[in-house]
């Protein structure tokens, strides 16, 4: 028999590491007064280790429980970008399947208050509706349980506020209520003040969805460069239910305190409007207790004899006999390295990399529109460069000034274009005909492909990033540039707002090109300066 040791506590004592990690938390939360905590994890969609993670649960948080006061309770995370899970080498519709059948098992357990969306906001969520149409069917059986979704994280998908609610109210089945829908985020949306900002808003209100932010995390994640622009006070004053959240407080190094006197006093809220959202935040506690005796009741009676990962296991299983399948919209899309493998090239190490960020980086339902002015800029650019020192780099779209530039190449520049892993049979062949090298990025989404820039070249070369237009992906972009260790020269036309916005708030790290102070006259001087 294993003796303790002075001062070992004996309900803690053969403890797991998750264990711990929960027991630490609640202490934290302890501290900070806080008595309920969410957090999701992908964990509890995954068939056998999410029946270790409850039988954990089950066995350690009663005794947490009793020392803090502290419940700590689990939204079932679902990867929103499904086509990256390639390490798996499972499809998106396996993928998701698998997670609804252990979801609909797992919802049942008063621990887990629902699901959440996860993942970069990098995608139309409208593309995931027939996952939502097997979420809302869980609600029915469970109704208490949450659909949290990360919508409004960044400007490059403003409709995806409206889009969540949408996919969540047209999966009811007749006369089935609402379910609990919270957003994570709710930053961008189109202007409250506009036609489609005033139905987000009657939306939102309707069907009582609240908004969650993270001021931490906005920032950190390079969506947030404004605070004036914040629309929280906005919803405040609209009547929306919000609270605070912290969204990844280890990965910070923040919490509850910092994130609540972030919204204080740099968005300036006032006491009562404080007031307003703790009041929701009560309320949220108080709904989450209820959902948690009566769940755990019900459990109980269903439970019976049987072992608690048995008994999971036996309704997941049951679930998977019943499952169809999960079949995702858009158009299909094949392998870029099996189609564009004549063009895949490896990135010269005797020549400068000049990113050109001018029609690639923006949403799917954002144009890049050139100017005569514009032209010229690039146009003196492509005189002053000589091909045996620099190559260009773009992204796999094709438009705006990158396709100028593939269309007036009369000096020969080497041109390599950053595509991602899955693209449509239309995009492999213009990029076949564009006569572009290729290099394919393991990110499967153009909003994403900024990080394949990163590791190929901000972090291992010097290079020189060039900003005529973009929104998020290219914010991004110009962050990874500023960060990385090989040393980036970053220009931005001072015309593109969002751009400058974004460059203005690294201080000093950023040219910005105009008529007056030309792209060709800085560059020139930056490469004279660096040599």
């Amino acid at each position: 028999m294993q003796m303790l040791k002075d001062g070992e506590n004996p309900d803690y004592h053969h403890n797991t590491i998750f264990q711990d990690d929960l027991l630490w938390i609640a202490r934290s939360y302890q501290r900070q007064g806080i008595c309920y905590a969410e957090i999701s994890d992908t964990t509890m969609v995954k068939k056998y280790e999410s029946l270790q993670m409850l039988q954990e649960v089950h066995e350690i948080m009663p005794k947490i429980y009793q020392e803090t006061g502290v419940m700590i309770r689990f939204l079932a995370a679902i990867r929103r970008i499904p086509l990256t899970i390639v390490k798996d080498q499972v499809t998106p519709e396996d993928y998701l399947t698998r997670n609804l059948n252990v979801l609909q098992a797992v919802a049942l357990d008063p621990y887990v208050a629902g699901c959440d969306f996860v993942g970069e906001e990098i995608n139309d969520i409208i593309t995931l509706k027939p996952v939502f149409r097997e979420i809302v069917k869980i609600t029915k059986k469970v109704p208490d349980f949450v659909i949290r979704i990360h919508a409004g994280e960044n400007d490059s998908q403003k409709d995806n506020i409206a889009h969540s609610i949408a996919c969540v109210k047209d999966s009811l089945e007749p006369g089935q209520k609402m379910p609990h829908v919270r957003l994570g985020h709710g930053l961008y949306t189109y202007s409250l003040k506009t036609k489609k900002g005033k139905q987000v808003l009657r939306d939102l209100i309707e069907n009582d969805i609240v908004l969650e932010f993270q001021l931490t995390s906005n920032v950190r994640l390079n969506n947030l460069n404004a605070l004036e622009n914040h629309p929280l006070r906005q919803y405040l004053a609209a009547g929306i239910r919000c609270v605070q959240g912290t969204d990844g407080a280890a990965l910070y190094g923040t919490n509850s305190i910092d994130e609540q006197l972030s919204l204080e006093k740099l968005l300036e809220l006032t006491p009562e409007e404080m007031m307003r959202m703790k009041q929701t935040e009560t309320g949220i506690i108080e709904e989450s207790n209820i959902s948690y005796s009566r769940k755990k009741e019900e459990l109980r009676q269903m439970q019976g004899d049987k072992d608690l990962d048995a008994f999971f296991l036996e309704k997941i299983e049951e679930a998977e006999a019943r499952s169809g399948g999960i079949r995702l919209r858009g158009s299909r899309r094949v392998d870029a390295n099996t189609e564009l493998k004549e063009k895949i090239r490896v990135l010269p190490w005797d020549r400068l990399p000049v990113i050109l960020m001018g029609g690639s980086f923006n949403s799917e339902k954002r144009s890049t529109r050139m100017t005569e002015e514009g032209i010229r800029q690039l146009d003196a650019l492509l005189q002053c460069l000589n091909p045996e020192e620099v190559f260009f780099v773009i992204g796999n779209r094709i438009r705006g000034y990158e396709k100028y530039l593939l269309e007036h190449n009369e000096k020969g520049f080497q041109i390599y274009a950053f595509v991602p892993s899955l693209l449509t049979r239309d995009e492999c062949r213009r990029l076949n005909d564009a006569g572009v090298r290729i290099r394919v990025s393991t990110e499967s989404e153009s909003m994403g492909i900024y990080k394949s820039f990163n590791y190929e070249i901000f972090e291992r070369r010097p290079s020189v990033l060039i900003g005529f237009d973009g929104n998020s992906a290219a914010e991004n972009m110009i962050q990874e540039a500023k960060n990385g260790k090989g040393c980036s020269g970053i220009f931005i036309w001072n015309k593109s707002k969002t751009l400058r916005e974004k460059a203005a708030s690294l201080e000093g790290y950023v040219h910005f090109f105009d008529e007056k102070n030309t792209l060709a006259d800085q560059l020139a001087g930056y490469l004279e300066q660096s040599s």
